[in-house]
C-alpha cells in the first residue's frame, strides 16, 4: 500500500486536540449532568452497584465494585472510582449518602478511608427507591460502553432533583462546578411548588428551600437578598462557620467547643487547631490554655479550654479570632455549573427545576407508556385464558388431533382445520369459530391443566380485573397532564421518609468585629547594624550599653512599641516600618516560653528587607521615629548641589514606601532640622558652603529643591551636615571656618 503523507498545520491540530480534550474533561468527567446531578464515574459506580447488590443484601467488597465499575463501565484507574465511591458514602459530605458503607471510610477529620480490599458497600435503600426502581423504563437510553461489550445508562432517574440534594465539586479545564447540598424534605416541597406553579419566582422558592443545608451543620452567615442573587444566577459566595457552645469544665474554668463544623473545614480540623496554636504562640489569643479535639461517636467537639477568670466579653472576642483568623468562617464559593444537552451551563434554582420537571415528565411518559402497554397485553392473555377455559374440551380435541403445534396454533388463531382428526361431530364446525391473538395462543398452548381448577378461574378473573384497573388507571395519566403531576408528587412525597431535619441555620448575622487588645505602649530601642538586620532591645539596655551601641552599630532609635520607623535611602525612598510587626516576628524567633517581647543584644536580629520592599543595593542614609519626624521639617540635600525642606507630618501615611525627592536624586544627608540650625556642605573638589536651615526652601516629597552649592561641571556634593551652632563639626571642619551664605553660592575653598 503507498505511504500517503498529509501536511496538518502542527499550531491548529494542537489546538483542535486540546479543545477535544478540555471538552470530553467537562462534559465526562468533571461536572454533573443537571438531570440526575451525577458525574460520569458517580453514575457508573451506582449502576455497577445495582447489578451487584441491593439495600438488603450483604455488603461487597468495595475492590470488587471498583474492578467491576472499571472493567465495564469506567476505565480510567480504580483510584478515581474508589473516591468517587468513598464519596458518596461519607454521611459528612451528603446529608444522604447514595451508598451504605462497611469499614471504615474515614472520618470528618481528614483521616482516608481504608484500602478497597478492607472496606465494603451495598447501593442505599434511599437510592433504591429515589433512583434505580424507574431504570427498567430507560433502557432505549442507554449506549455502548468503552469497548461495546455492555450497555451503560445515560443517566439515572432519580425522583427528586439530585443536584440539588447531594450538590457537587468539580474543577474540570477552564471551569470548575461547586453546587452546595441541600435539605432534601424541602427540595421536594420547592419542587412540588414549582410543578403546580412553574411561575413561582425564586423569591417565592426561597420561603420553600431556605437554602444550602450541609452534613455538618454549622451556620451560614447571609442575607436574604445575597442568597436570592445566587439562586437567580447560580454564582455567588456564602460566609460559612462552625457553632460553638461554651462549656463549664470544673474548677472555674471554661471551654470554646466547636461542636458543629463549617463545610469548609471538613478534612481540615488539624489544620484548624494548628492555626489556633499558632495565633497563641503569637501572643494573639493571650487567654487560652489548652487545645485539643476531644471528638466521640456522639459528635465533634474540638475544644479550645481559657484560662480561670477569663470574662465572658473575652470569650465571646476569642471566639470572633477564631471566626476571623482561624477558618471557623469562611467563604464557601457557590458556582452551579452543570452540563445541560452535553454543554456546560451555570444555572439558577428556576432553571434546575424546569429542567429536572422536563426530564422527569419525560421519565414518567416513558414509564407509564411501557405499564400501560405490559397490562394490555396481560387483560388480553387473560381474556383469552378465561376464553379458553369455556371452551377446553374442544381446545384438547384438535391438540390431540394436530399433527404439530404450528397446525394447532393456526387453527385456534384462524379456525383453519385442515390437517386436525377431531372425534366427534360437530367439533370441526366450533373450532373454525376459533379466533384466539397470537399472545392468548401462545398463553393457552404454555397454560397448565391446574389453571382448571375453579381458584384458580377465580384467580385468572381478578388478574383480568386489576389488569383493566391499571390500564384505566395508566391511561389516564397519559391523558391527562394534571393526573401525571398528581403521581409524581405523590410518589415524591413517599421519599420525604428519608429526609431529616435541616441541619445548617441561616441567619444574617453581618461582619465579624474582632476587639483588638489593648496592648499598653513599651519603651524600646531599635538597633540597625551595618549588615542591615533589625533589633529591638530593652530601653535599659540600650542605656547600660550606650557607647558600645554607638560604636558598633550604625543607627539607634528609642521609641515606644506603638510607633513607626521610617528609613530614609539613597535611591530618594522613604519606607516605613511598623515597630509592632518587627516585636511579632522577632518573638516568633525566640525561643522558650518566654514572654518578653524584647530581644538580646547579642541576638542576630531580622533583616530590615523582610518588612519592607527596600532592594539590596540600597544604602540607609538616616532612620528615626516616625512620631519625632512629623514633629519638625526635614533637611534633604542631593549628591547634585540641591536641598529643600519638606515638613515632616508628609511622611505620616498608610503606604510602606513613598518618594522623598526628586526621581533620579541621591540623598546625601537627611535630618531634622530647626529654622535656626546651620546646614554645611563639602564638594568633592574641597569647597565649602554653610547656609541656615531657614534660607532653604519648604517644599513637597517629590520636589527637586533648590540650589544649595554652585558645583563645578567636575565636581559633586560628597558630604553635608547639620549644626545648632558654629561649634558644629563637617568632617575635621568646624562650621566657624565657613563663610555663612545664602543658598547657591559657589563657596568657599578650605584645606582639611
Amino acid at each position: 500500500m503507498a505511504e500517503k503523507i498529509s501536511a496538518v498545520d502542527y499550531e491548529s491540530e494542537m489546538g483542535q486536540s486540546y479543545v477535544d480534550y478540555a471538552m470530553s474533561v467537562i462534559t465526562e468527567r468533571a461536572l454533573p449532568d443537571v438531570r440526575d446531578g451525577l458525574k460520569p464515574v458517580q453514575r457508573r459506580i451506582l449502576y455497577s452497584l445495582s447489578e451487584l447488590t441491593s439495600s438488603d443484601t450483604p455488603h461487597r467488597k468495595c475492590a470488587r465494585i471498583v474492578g467491576d465499575t472499571m472493567g465495564k463501565y469506567h476505565p480510567h484507574g480504580d483510584s478515581s472510582i474508589y473516591e468517587g465511591l468513598v464519596n458518596l458514602a461519607q454521611n459528612w459530605k451528603l446529608p444522604i449518602p447514595l451508598v451504605d458503607p462497611h469499614g471504615n471510610f474515614g472520618d470528618v477529620s481528614g483521616s482516608g478511608a481504608a484500602a478497597m480490599r478492607y472496606t465494603e458497600a451495598r447501593i442505599s435503600k434511599y437510592t433504591e427507591e429515589a433512583c434505580m426502581k424507574d431504570l427498567k423504563f430507560c433502557k432505549e437510553d442507554f449506549i455502548p460502553n468503552f469497548d461495546g461489550t455492555e450497555m451503560e445508562p445515560t443517566y439515572l432517574p432519580f425522583q427528586v432533583p439530585n443536584l440539588l440534594v447531594s450538590g457537587s465539586m468539580g474543577i474540570a479545564v477552564g471551569m470548575a462546578t461547586n453546587i452546595p447540598t441541600h435539605n432534601l424534605g424541602e427540595v421536594i416541597d420547592g419542587t412540588i411548588a414549582y410543578l403546580n406553579n412553574p411561575d413561582i419566582t425564586t423569591d417565592e422558592l426561597l420561603d420553600i428551600i431556605k437554602g444550602p443545608d450541609f452534613a455538618t451543620g454549622g451556620i451560614i452567615n447571609t442575607s436574604r437578598e445575597n442568597l436570592l442573587s445566587i439562586y437567580e444566577t447560580g454564582l455567588g459566595k456564602l460566609r460559612v462557620r462552625g457553632k460553638v457552645e461554651i462549656r463549664d469544665i470544673g474548677h472555674g474554668r471554661k471551654s470554646i467547643c466547636v461542636t458543629e463544623l463549617p463545610f469548609t473545614m471538613i478534612n481540615g480540623t488539624e489544620k484548624f487547631l494548628n492555626t489556633v496554636a499558632e495565633l497563641v504562640r503569637n501572643r494573639e489569643l493571650p487567654q487560652v490554655v489548652d487545645i485539643a479535639d476531644r471528638g466521640d461517636k456522639d459528635g465533634e467537639c474540638l475544644a479550645i479550654d481559657v484560662k480561670k477568670g477569663t470574662t465572658d466579653e473575652e470569650i465571646e472576642n476569642i471566639i470572633n479570632i477564631l471566626y476571623k483568623k482561624a477558618g471557623l468562617e469562611d467563604t464557601y464559593g457557590v458556582n452551579i455549573n452543570c452540563i445541560n444537552n452535553r454543554k456546560p451551563e451555570v444555572m439558577g434554582l428556576r432553571k434546575i427545576l424546569k429542567l429536572y420537571t422536563d426530564f422527569k415528565t419525560d421519565i414518567y411518559n416513558k414509564k407509564y407508556t411501557k405499564l400501560l402497554a405490559e397490562q394490555t397485553d396481560v387483560k388480553e392473555i387473560k381474556e383469552g385464558l378465561l376464553e379458553a377455559v369455556d371452551v377446553i374440551d374442544l381446545i384438547i380435541e384438535i391438540l390431540r388431533g394436530s399433527k404439530t403445534v404450528a397446525v394447532a396454533k393456526k387453527c385456534l388463531m384462524t379456525g383453519e382445520t385442515e390437517g386436525i382428526k377431531f372425534r366427534y361431530k360437530g367439533s370441526e364446525q366450533d373450532a373454525k369459530e376459533l379466533h384466539f391473538t397470537e399472545k392468548q395462543t401462545d398463553a393457552i398452548l404454555a397454560m397448565r391443566l391446574s389453571k382448571l381448577i375453579g381458584l384458580e378461574i377465580e384467580a385468572l378473573k381478578k388478574e383480568l380485573a386489576e389488569a383493566e384497573r391499571l390500564i384505566k388507571k395508566y391511561s389516564k395519566l397519559l391523558g391527562s397532564k394534571a393526573e401525571m403531576r398528581r403521581q409524581m408528587i405523590e410518589d415524591m412525597e413517599e421519599l420525604k421518609k428519608f429526609a431529616k431535619p435541616r441541619m445548617t441555620k441561616i441567619e444574617d448575622l453581618g461582619e465579624i468585629k474582632v476587639k483588638k487588645a489593648e496592648e499598653k505602649p513599651v519603651e524600646i530601642s531599635v538597633l540597625l547594624d551595618r549588615f542591615y538586620y533589625l533589633k529591638c532591645i530593652d530601653k535599659n539596655i540600650y542605656d547600660k550599653n550606650v557607647e558600645q551601641i554607638q560604636k558598633d552599630y550604625r543607627f539607634s532609635v528609642n521609641t515606644m512599641t506603638d510607633d513607626r520607623l521610617i528609613a530614609f535611602t539613597d535611591k530618594g525612598f522613604a519606607y516605613i516600618i511598623k515597630i509592632s510587626d518587627l516585636v511579632k516576628k522577632q518573638a516568633k524567633k525566640q525561643t522558650g516560653k518566654s514572654n518578653s517581647i524584647f530581644g538580646k543584644l547579642s541576638d542576630k536580629g531580622i533583616q530590615i528587607f523582610e518588612f519592607c520592599e527596600m532592594e539590596s543595593d540600597e544604602n540607609v542614609v538616616f532612620i528615626d521615629a516616625l512620631s519625632c519626624i512629623i514633629k519638625s521639617d526635614l533637611v534633604f540635600v542631593t549628591d547634585n548641589g540641591r536641598a529643600k525642606r519638606t515638613e515632616g507630618a508628609q511622611f505620616d501615611v498608610t503606604r510602606k514606601k513613598v518618594a522623598a525627592v526628586k526621581a533620579g536624586d541621591v540623598p546625601v544627608m537627611v535630618r531634622p532640622a530647626e529654622e535656626n540650625d546651620f546646614v554645611a556642605v563639602r564638594s568633592e573638589k574641597g569647597f565649602f558652603v554653610r547656609v541656615k536651615a531657614g534660607d532653604i526652601s519648604v517644599q513637597g516629597k517629590g520636589a527637586g529643591g533648590v540650589k544649595l552649592i554652585k558645583l563645578a561641571d567636575d565636581d559633586k556634593l560628597i558630604e553635608a551636615e547639620i549644626g545648632a551652632n558654629t561649634d558644629a563639626m563637617i568632617g575635621d571642619v568646624a562650621f566657624s571656618r565657613i563663610k555663612l551664605c545664602k543658598p547657591g553660592n559657589k563657596g568657599t575653598k578650605l584645606r582639611v
